[in-house]
Parts: C-alpha cells; structure tokens; sequence
C-alpha cells in the first residue's frame, strides 16, 4: 500500500516540514542545540497499494516522525497482502529542507522493507526523492522526481515525477491534489491521483482524509479508487 500515504508524506502538511529560523546569532552549534519535534500519525484506508501491487483489503497504518532544525526523519509501518505473500511494509525515512530562493528544495532518501517476501522477489528497496516548492497566486506548488531501485517487490528499477497544489481553505483547514506518475522499467506504468484535505483540531490534534486514485497503463487494469482517513498528534 500506501501510495495513498505516500502522497501525503510527500506533499500534505503533515510531513512537509519548513525548516526553523535561524536562532543560531552567530553560535553554529546553537541549531542543532535545539529540541527535536515529534508527531505520531494513525492512518486506515479502504485498500491501497503496496509498491505498486494492488492490495483490495484495509489497511492501517502508523507513522512517528520528527524534526530537529531543517533534517526530519521518521518510520512507517503498515499492513499489507501482495500477491507475493509480503504481510508488512516498513519505511525509514530521512530528509533535509533547502531555502534557494524563490524556491525551497526537499532531499529524501527512504529505506523500504518488506517482510514475508519469498524468493526471488527482493524484499528491500531504496527510494530517493528532490521537491522543489514555492508559493505561486496563494497556491502551494510542488514539483519533485524521484528514483526506487526495487518497485513491484522486484528488481525493477522505476522513476517518479510528482506534482502537487494545496492551500488554505478555512480557519485551521488545508487541501491539496497531488499527481504522480512512475515509469517502471520492464514492466507498467502507472500514476496516482490524490485528492484531500486536512483540519487541525487543536494545536497538536489534526485529522485528514483523502481519496487516492491508482491507474496502470494496460489492457488488464482498473482503476482503484481508495478512502483513507488519517488522525495525527504531535507529541
């Protein structure tokens, strides 16, 4: 699964970190002196996809990051059923936000696991992604690539292009939409179209929820629509 959640950690509030302002007055160590920020999120969907593998049964999910100046970091796990037999995905993430005016630059790299995965099927993969943003007429646009040297619990190596708006709707609301399209060597293409919005409920309670649709470009697919709903807490 989670290309759903993907597409939220990529481009929704909740995993977009601004970096802080600078507080170092002149002290270099004085950043990294600073405490670290920590968020847990819980997540369900209706189904979802799994590396590019269609997964029809619900799914949780759980999600701990945190931030300490402009680096971010994080572990995800989550339920899954392939057809190869892989029962979990796990995600260890790390980032670095990046001010080149106009615009700000993301650096990713994400260590995936895939626990119950058989032979000859990899059951690990790495995955590297670059966001740039900025705001454009109030619109929150970004617009990233990134690479996955394993994607259908294969060998294959894939390629990203992702691209997203969001903004503010109301008092404590935000929405975006969010297309990504990756080119899988050896084997479909596919692309992810997100839709949702997010509330905060309090300073540290948020909810969200999204619809997430999946398109392969073959004669035997069908889109796959999914419901999610997220709840986060900053700890």
């Amino acid at each position: 699964m989670r290309y759903w959640l993907f597409s939220l950690l990529i481009f929704s509030p909740l995993a977009a970190y601004a970096g802080d302002k600078d507080v170092s007055n002149g002290d270099p160590n004085a950043v990294w002196n600073q405490p670290a920020h920590w968020q847990a999120q819980i997540s369900a969907s209706t189904s979802g996809v799994i590396n590019g593998v269609i997964n029809r049964k619900p799914q949780l999910a759980f999600d701990l990051s945190g931030r300490k100046s402009d680096v971010y970091f994080g572990a995800h796990a989550q339920t899954a059923e392939s057809y190869v037999g892989t029962d979990f995905e796990n995600r260890f993430y790390v980032g670095y936000n990046q001010q080149i005016k106009p615009v700000s630059l993301r650096w990713e790299l994400t260590y995936k696991t895939y626990p119950g995965t058989p032979s000859p099927y990899t059951d690990q993969a790495f995955d590297y992604q670059v966001t740039a943003s900025r705001n454009l007429l109030g619109l929150n646009t970004s617009l990233g690539v990134e690479y996955t040297d394993a994607d259908y619990t294969t060998i294959r190596k894939s390629y990203g292009l992702n691209f997203s708006l969001g903004r503010g709707l109301l008092n404590r609301m935000y929405g975006w939409l969010s297309v990504s399209h990756k080119h899988n060597t050896g084997s479909v293409d596919y692309t992810n179209t997100n839709i949702g919005v997010a509330y905060q409920l309090t300073d540290r309670l948020g909810v969200s929820t999204s619809v997430n649709n999946w398109h392969a470009y073959a004669d035997w697919a069908e889109d796959h629509p999914t419901f999610s709903i997220s709840i986060n807490r900053k700890l």
